[in-house]
């Protein structure tokens, strides 16, 4: 048994090594050192040394790697879920690279690899390794490694020297107090003695907090809150009080928690002032930069590229650098005396209600900055997934009933296809003028989707992508949006003249022949009648007929001119333009609405404009699409908005309501289009169209990853 053993645990060995398995755990991709050398370099490519600080001083580390330990891995990943994530440690006999890894998929970042052979293995292959980085100050055999990567910058003024921030009064420079905090904090103000006076009176100051007037207010807070913070629920002792004053003052940043001096040149530079004002103001107040980064202003900041500066306000354009207060001290740049003015520093037109505007709201609470926001909130998303569930419903019972009858009924089915397709009879449906707005009311559509999905899902991965082919910075994406709306709002107003001139036309159809007064009945035929887009009882029983049918309980219903889904479809960009268009103008003129409007009425315009165009862009890319090209008869796509004529058979398979009024009525024959010119330019119609079904999935396609990606 030994000798069996002796002889077959070094093959074992040997053979598990070349398979790659030593380390790896089920699930976590393993790389070779060849492989992830190739793909270092490359763009969106990351690669993470889980090496401890004494590893990484004795044995060096991979170029341009960053390093993370089990406390922080999770929050220097990137944004980006597509990136590709190469994780090592010192060997194939360390499993913490491929634990992390594991960890790393579970959070959705599918592309992620461990590199088994680690640190080791990489060095004895003759690869290089950097060392000098990660040295520490005391140790340094060259102390410019940490060069001052701010002060170093001043040219005609004394520029410090390292006893001037990391010596003691009067001691040297001592490794155990060196680096500390507070004598850092000490050293900055010695030289800047102005931003020190606006500290200290600041909300960040360690002064500021007197611990008897903070025990006070938690005694007072704990007394009237119904439900207070997890901090106030201790007993209402004074120690207890005095614990929490002690933990509050703790937490108050100092200089170099704000301030990074000693940048490597790795790093130096990488982000400017106003990304670096976003990521370590996020760093204490999380709740307020999620809040933030729901508005333009953040928006366009979690959209930005490292080392632009966006075009937008951050933190310190609204609440100062070194003078921050709270908002209810009158010295604050937001208190009510100075709001305006802040406000104007952007926006010259500002008045008091544009400054009321709740930049921090959480619309899904009732105390989240107004209770109007939280109900608008509400109501938004039952209409959003109301419509969805229904019309979603309506879509796939209307799918699965056209492929079962395709299946049941396949000779019949090809017959009727065949006939519809190759009668040379046409029916004229939509005018030159109809077919014309359509083009643009689709383009236009397409225009403010691509522009505003990405504004929408800022934080998904594939929106900064969006944003850079518009050119890295969110008002390019805002102005292909106003230019989209612009040809929208032509199109919408172009249609309401054509409305008015045609019933102008029609003027006398609602008098009496004989009296010639308008009557009110002639006015409701008019109307509500069947050549007329406003919805009737009709539609009710078409769509209780078509149920039916879905079902298998009735036969399938034949439609007027005009069919219940088409009218649905028609009355929603009025519906869409009056809700998108009005909420979108008070976003494009805030200062202007906020002459009559209120400051929450920019929030609501906010609120109202994302969710409504959720529902339009949604709609549109999946159920109109459906209704209109993709369902089992129409597929792959119906050309009649580009032709505007629609052959005989097709109309007597399903309006056949229609057809039998027209023969009865005389006007048939008017309506035959004998001279189409459609085949001239049928190429380039289906062209732009199956351009336009193609963008539209692929947006639709965006929103539904998006989801999965939030959910998974």
């Amino acid at each position: 048994m030994f000798l069996v053993m002796t002889l077959t645990l070094p093959t074992l060995f040997l053979n598990a090594e070349g398979n790659g398995r030593i380390g790896a755990i089920e699930g976590v991709p393993t790389i070779s050192l060849s492989e992830a050398q190739k793909l270092m370099g490359e763009p969106n490519v990351y690669v993470f040394d889980i090496n401890s600080e004494k590893d990484r001083k004795s044995n060096g580390y991979i170029p341009k790697s960053i390093s993370i330990n089990e406390q922080n891995w999770e929050s220097k990943l990137p944004k980006d879920k597509n990136a590709t994530l190469i994780f090592y440690g010192l060997n194939r006999f360390n499993f913490q690279a491929s634990q992390i890894a594991g960890a790393a998929i579970e959070r959705g970042y599918k592309n992620s690899f461990v590199m088994l052979d680690g640190i080791e293995t990489w060095i004895t292959s003759g690869r290089e390794v950097e060392k000098e980085e990660i040295v520490k100050w005391e140790d340094a055999k060259q102390i410019l490694d940490f060069k001052d990567t701010i002060h170093s910058r001043l040219t005609f003024e004394a520029t410090p020297a390292c006893r001037d921030c990391h010596a003691g009064d009067n001691k040297g420079i001592k490794v155990t107090t060196a680096a500390t905090r507070e004598l850092i904090n000490q050293k900055c103000s010695e030289c800047h003695k102005k931003t020190k006076e606006h500290f200290d009176k600041s909300v960040h100051s360690l002064s500021y907090f007197d611990k008897e007037a903070k025990r006070e207010q938690i005694l007072k807070e704990l007394e009237v809150s119904k439900n207070p913070s997890k901090e106030l629920q201790a007993p209402l002792q004074s120690e207890h009080c005095g614990d929490v004053v002690e933990k509050d003052i703790k937490q108050k940043p100092l200089c170099n928690d704000c301030h990074s001096i000693h940048i490597t040149p790795t790093f130096n530079g990488i982000l400017s002032q106003k990304q670096v004002a976003d990521l370590k103001c996020g760093e204490c107040h999380k709740e307020k930069q999620k809040s933030f980064h729901h508005t333009f202003h953040g928006k366009g900041m979690a959209l930005s590229s490292a080392g632009e500066t966006p075009s937008v306000a951050t933190c310190f354009d609204c609440h100062g650098k070194h003078n921050i207060l709270p908002s209810k001290d009158r010295n604050s740049t937001l208190s009510i005396i100075n709001r305006v003015d802040t406000c104007k520093s952007c926006h010259p037109n500002a008045d008091k209600n544009f400054s009321d505007w709740i930049a921090h709201a959480d619309y899904t609470k009732k105390d989240g900055g107004s209770a109007v926001l939280f109900y608008i909130y509400i109501f938004m998303t039952c209409l959003v997934v109301g419509v969805f569930l229904f019309f979603g419903a309506h879509t796939l019972l209307w799918s699965i009933r056209l492929i079962m009858l395709r299946i049941q009924h396949p000779k019949e089915w090809k017959e009727a296809q065949k006939v519809m397709h190759a009668d040379k009879v046409k029916i004229r449906r939509f005018s030159t003028l109809h077919r014309i707005q359509h083009f643009f009311m689709a383009s236009s559509f397409l225009g403010l989707s691509f522009s505003g999905l990405p504004q929408k899902f800022y934080d998904s991965s594939w929106a900064k992508t969006m944003i850079d082919w518009m050119g890295g910075d969110i008002t390019n994406a805002t102005t292909i949006h106003h230019i989209s709306a612009i040809v929208m709002f032509a199109v919408f107003f172009s249609h309401i003249g054509e409305i008015l001139i045609l019933n102008w036309r029609r003027r006398d159809s609602v008098r009496n022949p004989q009296t010639g007064k308008i009557e009110i009945r002639r006015i409701l035929k008019a109307l509500f009648g069947p050549d007329s887009l406003m919805p009737n009882m009709q539609d009710l029983r078409d769509m209780k007929a078509h149920f039916k049918w879905f079902f298998g309980r009735g036969p399938r219903p034949q439609f007027d001119r005009w069919t219940y889904w088409e009218k649905f479809d028609y009355l929603a960009v009025f519906w869409g333009m009056f809700v998108i268009g009005i909420s979108g103008l008070i976003l494009w003129f805030p200062a202007f609405f906020s002459l009559f409007l209120p400051g929450w009425a920019i929030n609501a315009a906010t609120l109202i404009h994302s969710d409504e165009a959720l529902l339009a862009t949604g709609f549109i890319f999946a159920i109109h699409f459906f209704n209109t090209h993709f369902r089992a008869d129409r597929f792959p796509m119906d050309t009649v908005i580009f032709s505007g004529i629609v052959s005989e058979e097709e109309v007597k398979h399903e309006r056949g309501q229609w057809y039998e009024r027209l023969k009865e009525s005389g006007k048939l024959e008017k309506l035959y289009d004998k001279d189409s010119k459609f085949a001239s330019y049928k190429w380039l119609a289906k062209s732009a169209g199956f351009v336009m079904l193609f963008l539209g999935l692929a947006f639709l396609f965006l929103m539904i990853y998006d989801f999965i990606e939030k959910m998974f």
